[in-house]
Order: structure tokens, then C-alpha cells, then sequence
């Protein structure tokens, strides 16, 4: 299952105005990719020290400061074993970084008036037979790990889930939402913050009831397309037997083995809001620009954006879709999200008042992952921004 570390010690010891009427589109694409594709630094050959003796296949990276991609690297390749060298244009799983995407899409739906923060799951779905200790969770508990789902979904149900990854997505989703909400919590909601996958899919599914329109449809037409993410996706990017696009890897014996690409081999398309995307860094990197506040015409106001980047009583450091921290690096406030697929590894770290984020992805987790993003961060952080 799709999940995420609240902390990163490496990093964290540096180691590491809302728009009145729509832009034209031509401009919008030509002002990102003015902005944010003018000659960056090639740190390409400075990542090769953070593959740990080639156990990291594929390692990619970018940086951005004041809107504009300033930095990108890649290093490695698409499969162990395979020659294929990894680019920075290669589609990486980044797994729990989609929480963060659920959170914006649920902001943009709130500023739409489609739904509030405060709607609870029985006014959403009225037709489920809502266990009584769920009827008031909301949907801002669902999508900040504070509605009382619990941390592992229940291993029978998850063994279901699986079973029915073939069926359509939305009854996928709307029949682990059913099973979540007719059981009792496993905390009351709104007093605990336990990291889950359920409550964001439970989140998901309530945007899409609200909408009328499915989760990846949603996201499609209100994130990827007007942030010109064009390689955004889901699931495993590389065709099954086909070396196209990174493959995911596990260490076994100390030796990275490539996992297949089939649809069998990742989570099940019932928990996309929690942790099924994948892109390229160039596109993350956009999409952390665009968390930055650097954008002219952005698709969520900047009073939105501040919303989803404050913590979420009674969690500590967790607010809408975004682990928040202190970094003397940043500034103050820093954000975070990582994520992995068991298969894959990825990481966001962003800097509000200082205009900067930068992310990292490779293409192998097996606790090898982290410690390579991690690093790598820390390297950009140390190079363009200190």
C-alpha cells in the first residue's frame, strides 16, 4: 500500500491573489513554459553519488525558485540490468504525493461552492448506511488524516479491494467507501490524526459525488490541464514487457529486481486520490510552483493555498494534503509529501517564503528510496538556495 514518512531527518537538517477572469490558454502555456523551462542547471552528473553503488536504478531531480525551474538532473537507469538511461522527461509513480492533489482538488471545490470543508459523509451519501460514530467526519478530517479511518485498511477489505481492481474505478471506490463508513471508526473523528489512505479515498469519492464527474476526469480538467502537466497519468507508467518508462524495483539479496508493469502489480484503482499518479519531474515541478504561489493566474487563490499549507487541529504537522514543518532552511515554514507504491519513491520539499521547492523520484523504495531523495534534496537545497 501507498505510504509516507512524516519526517526526513536529512532534510531537515539541510543535509537538506485570486484571478477575476479566465486567461487565455495559448498564454498560459507560453508564460510556463517561459517561466518555467529557461535553461536550468544540468546536476546530472553530481547524482551518481547518492545511487548507493547502483542499488538506486534511476534517480531524477528538479528545483524551482521564483516560477522558475532552475535545476533538473537524472541519473541511472529505467530497469537494473537494462541499458535504458533514465531522463528527466521519464514518467516516475509518485505514490502519497497525490494526497496532496486530493486536497487541492477539494479546495477548488469548496472555492467553486460545490461542497464546504464542513459537509459531513452522510450528507454526501446519504444512500450508505453510515456506521453513527462516521456521521459527522467531514470531508477536511478525511483529507487531513483526522476522520477516524484507520492507518492499514482492514486486510480482508484490502484483499477485496485488490480482488476488484478490475471492475470500474468509481464502483471500485465506492464500495471500499461503503465498507470504511459502515464500520465503526477507529478513533472518534476530529480527535486523533492517523496517517491514511482510506480517509483520502473516502475524500475523493466525495468530490466526485459532489461533481458529478470521476476522480481522474476531476483532476484532469482542474490540475493537470490548466498547470500543463501533460505527462500526468495513473498507475504504473511503463507498457507491460516494454522498457519505455521507469520500471519499480524491490531489493532482494541486495540486488535491485524489477517489478512487472501489469495492473496487478500496483495499488488498486479504488485508492487513486490517496496514491496512484504518476509524471515526470518537470511536471511536479510545476505543480509545486504552482504551491508556491508564483503563478499570474493560478487555478486555486493564494487565501486557498494558505488553507491547505495550515495544520489541522488536533494533528501537529499535518494540514490539507501537506506534512508541515519548521526549516531553518526555508525560512520558517516548509512543506512536505512523499510517497511510494513499495516500488517507487518520490518526495516533495517546498519553501513558501523563499520561492523555492525541490523534488526527487527514483525508481526503487526498500528504505534504499528515501535516503536518495533525500540526499538529493539536500544537495539542491545546498547549492541553489543556501
Amino acid at each position: 500500500m501507498t505510504r509516507s514518512s512524516k519526517k526526513s531527518k536529512a532534510v531537515g537538517h539541510c543535509h537538506p491573489t485570486a484571478w477575476t477572469r479566465r486567461p487565455c490558454p495559448l498564454f498560459l502555456g507560453i508564460l510556463l513554459c517561459s517561466r518555467l523551462l529557461a535553461a536550468p542547471a544540468d546536476v546530472s552528473a553530481d547524482l551518481a553519488k547518492f545511487t548507493q553503488d547502483g542499488k538506486i536504478p534511476g534517480l531524477v531531480v528538479a528545483a524551482v525558485l521564483d516560477g522558475k525551474i532552475i535545476a533538473t538532473g537524472a541519473t541511472g537507469v529505467r530497469k537494473y540490468g537494462d541499458p535504458t538511461p533514465v531522463t528527466i522527461e521519464d514518467k516516475f509513480h509518485i505514490g502519497s504525493c497525490t494526497k496532496s492533489m486530493t486536497g487541492t482538488l477539494a479546495a477548488m471545490l469548496v472555492a467553486d461552492g460545490k461542497i464546504k470543508w464542513s459537509t459531513t459523509v452522510a450528507e454526501v451519501f446519504p444512500e450508505i448506511k453510515i456506521h453513527p460514530d462516521y456521521q459527522k467526519a467531514t470531508l477536511l478530517q478525511m483529507a487531513s488524516n483526522t476522520g477516524g479511518v484507520p492507518h492499514d485498511i482492514p486486510p480482508a477489505l484490502w484483499a477485496t479491494t485488490c480482488a476488484n481492481r478490475y471492475k470500474p474505478e468509481g464502483k471500485q471506490r465506492l464500495d471500499l467507501v461503503r465498507a470504511l463508513l459502515t464500520s465503526p471508526p477507529d478513533y472518534p473523528p476530529g480527535t486523533q490524526n492517523v496517517y491514511a489512505n482510506g480517509g483520502f479515498t473516502i475524500a475523493g469519492a466525495m468530490l466526485e459525488k459532489v461533481s458529478g464527474k470521476s476522480y481522474q476526469e476531476l483532476i484532469r480538467q482542474r490540475l493537470f490541464k490548466p498547470l500543463h502537466m501533460d505527462s500526468a497519468g495513473f498507475g504504473m507508467p511503463a507498457t507491460p514487457g516494454k522498457t519505455d518508462q521507469p520500471l519499480g524495483h524491490v531489493l532482494k539479496d541486495g540486488i535491485p529486481f524489477p517489478v512487472p508493469t501489469g495492473p496487478d502489480d500496483d495499488n488498486p484503482p479504488a485508492i487513486t486520490p490517496a496514491g496512484r499518479v504518476h509524471l515526470s519531474l518537470l511536471d511536479l515541478a510545476k505543480y509545486a510552483s504552482f504551491h508556491l504561489g508564483t503563478m499570474e493566474h493560478p487555478p486555486l487563490d493564494q487565501a486557498s493555498l494558505t488553507f491547505n499549507h495550515t495544520v489541522v487541529p488536533p494533528a501537529k504537522d499535518y494540514g490539507v494534503g501537506w506534512v508541515i514543518l519548521q526549516r531553518p532552511w526555508a525560512g520558517g515554514t516548509a512543506l512536505m509529501h512523499n510517497g511510494t507504491n513499495t516500488m517507487n519513491y518520490a518526495v516533495m520539499w517546498l519553501a513558501p517564503d523563499k520561492k523555492f521547492a525541490a523534488v526527487a523520484a527514483c525508481n526503487i523504495d526498500s528504505q534504499l528510496g528515501p535516503k536518495a531523495c533525500d540526499d538529493a534534496v539536500s544537495f539542491l537545497i545546498e547549492k541553489f538556495l543556501k
